[in-house]
């Protein structure tokens, strides 16, 4: 076949590539004035989210704006576009007037783009996005007549997870392990002295393993764990566990949930004394089996306050004390550094 013919095939071919590419439309055109517009609309796993920026702000309303039926975006409006297990490429929205423009509300990803066809205002975002924000760029509003969402549906074993403003979220599957994605780091952990410390590390780019339970840490956010046929390497010392169902925890002696209270993020008894409770699927608890259940604490934090290791070094009453590093290694009474000293961490100089 000659590279005329060839070219020519894959010419006839690429439109049908792009005709073939998902995508929903939301359109305004048609709506009733009297119709109070909802705060969530949603099509084939696209959500159009509706919220103001301050206090007093007003919602979006039906309206009629150079005699075009449209919905009407206030100045301190926010649209939010989010995607139920689609990666977002491409949105257009088609505007009624040409003074009316979009900007991003926070994080700002990729470009938006505007032009007119035919008395036609269209603005154009391009990229590869889970979940945007916008709002408009003038005091006037963004009056919008149609919104149309291009976008990619994921695989069917990947994971999309979702990471709060407080910078962290915990994860589980045991039936397939996954690349860390670009901006995530996984951690296990262990308790050693009745202190929670870091047991592995999985950077961006290596494997988590199947059926390992992790606390991911990154900006708050959405991330795709693409599933990977890598076996990663396991870590026996992880103290976190996890189901794939709705399930009572099992394990242990003492139990914490992960969650955000009046100590931080971190692990909390859900239940008195740390008794079992029912967990999640897919999210990671925490496990614990102390030699006397009133040694456990009910919070087990990330980050604990250091106090100066002096009086018990030289107190000959604690000199058999085991002395540990943040690795949970048994050091001598010189190591430089953090250490860990009946249940307490301390900065040894």
């Amino acid at each position: 076949m000659s590279k005329k013919i060839i070219l020519l095939s894959l010419m006839l071919l690429l439109p049908v590539m792009i005709w073939a590419q998902d995508c929903v439309e939301f359109d305004f055109s048609s709506s009733s004035l009297n119709d109070v517009v909802p705060t969530t609309m949603v099509k084939d796993g696209i959500y159009l989210k509706f919220s103001v920026s301050k206090e007093g702000g007003a919602l979006p309303v039906y309206k009629v704006n150079n005699k075009a039926k449209c919905l009407k975006i206030d100045a301190d409006g926010v649209l939010t576009i989010e995607g139920d297990n689609r990666k977002i490429t491409s949105i257009q929205f088609v505007a009624s007037d040409r003074r009316d423009d979009l900007k991003f509300y926070s994080n700002e990803v990729g470009k938006i783009t505007k032009r007119t066809i035919r008395e036609t205002f269209v603005s154009t975002w391009k990229g590869e996005a889970y979940i945007l924000s916008f709002t408009p760029r003038a005091s006037g509003g963004f009056h919008v007549k149609s919104i149309k969402v291009f976008y990619e549906k994921l695989r069917p074993n990947d994971v999309l997870v979702t990471v709060s403003s407080a910078g962290r979220a915990t994860l589980y599957y045991s039936d397939r392990s996954f690349k860390v994605p670009e901006g995530v780091v996984a951690c296990t952990y262990k308790i050693v002295g009745n202190l929670l410390s870091r047991s592995k590390v999985y950077n961006a780019g290596t494997v988590l393993p199947k059926g390992t339970a992790a606390v991911l840490e990154a900006e708050g956010g959405k991330y795709l764990f693409e599933e990977t046929m890598e076996k990663g390497v396991p870590d026996s010392d992880n103290a976190l566990r996890g189901s794939d169902d709705i399930s009572v925890t099992t394990g242990g002696e003492v139990y914490y949930m992960f969650a955000k209270g009046s100590n931080g993020v971190g692990f909390y008894w859900k239940e008195p004394d740390g008794k079992p409770f029912t967990t999640e699927a897919h999210k990671a608890y925490l496990v614990y089996s102390p030699s006397t259940v009133s040694q456990a604490k009910s919070f087990l934090g990330f980050d604990v306050s250091l106090g100066i290791y002096a009086a018990e070094k030289n107190n000959a009453s604690g000199q058999n004390t085991p002395v540990y590093n943040l690795a949970a290694e048994q050091v001598g009474r010189d190591y430089k550094g953090i250490i860990i000293v009946n249940g307490k961490k301390y900065l040894n100089r």
